[in-house]
């Protein structure tokens, strides 16, 4: 009877255990559930199917990033156009020397024979001599003098009574001279040069002038 007494005793003691936990259990999720606050229904909708940001809200930040790229090139084009305005009198200057420069040496090569290498050749001194110093020529038979066009800016002073100007010069080349061996060279008479090659050409002539400033008759008209 002892036995039984105390293996009755022992379950009621694990019983009153067991009710007293659930008793605890019991009264937390009450507690629990009182103290979550409480959020109104809402539908449980996939992020996939959620509606997408407003077009005001995609075209205003599209926008913002326009402005902020228009303001960097407003700056660059307010210190850029400056800076090439600034430049451009020497930029003209040295794009005038360049061009000055290229139209002399193609005169050069128009005084040249022509061949293959130099197409632009007219061979002038084969009557003016190298670098248009002056030569002789056969004319009608008989061997003339043919100018130094290293002097011929510096009219009769030098030997050239009839240049008075730098227009009597292109006009002799254009024209040639009629009486003596100086052809014309013109396309515009009878020759073959264009207003290029003739304007290369009186380049060339005023380059290698020997004439003094003062007496130089091409640089006064």
């Amino acid at each position: 009877m002892t036995v039984l007494a105390a293996i009755s005793t022992g379950r009621a003691f694990l019983i009153g255990v067991g009710v007293g936990i659930l008793v605890l259990v019991g009264v937390g999720a009450l507690l629990t559930g009182a103290r979550r606050p409480k959020t109104p229904p809402e539908l449980d909708i996939p992020k996939g199917m959620q509606p997408g940001p407003a077009d005001p809200d995609l075209e205003n930040r599209l926008l913002v990033r326009h402005y902020m790229w228009g303001l960097v090139l407003v700056v660059i084009l307010a210190i850029w156009v400056p800076v090439y305005w600034l430049n451009e009198p020497t930029q003209n200057k040295i794009d005038s020397q360049t061009a000055l420069a290229q139209s002399i040496l193609r005169g050069h090569l128009t005084t040249l024979p022509g061949t293959q290498l130099n197409p632009l050749g007219f061979n002038c001194q084969r009557c003016h001599g190298p670098n248009l110093h002056g030569g002789q020529n056969v004319f009608n038979g008989n061997v003339v003098p043919v100018p130094n066009l290293q002097t011929v800016c510096g009219g009769a002073k030098y030997g050239h009574p009839l240049i008075k100007s730098l227009q009597d010069v292109v006009a002799t080349i254009s024209e040639g001279r009629s009486g003596t061996d100086m052809p014309s060279w013109s396309v515009r008479f009878a020759g073959a040069m264009d207003d290029q090659q003739i304007n290369d050409l009186v380049n060339y002539i005023l380059s290698i002038q020997k004439v003094p400033p003062k007496d130089n008759v091409c640089l006064k008209s």
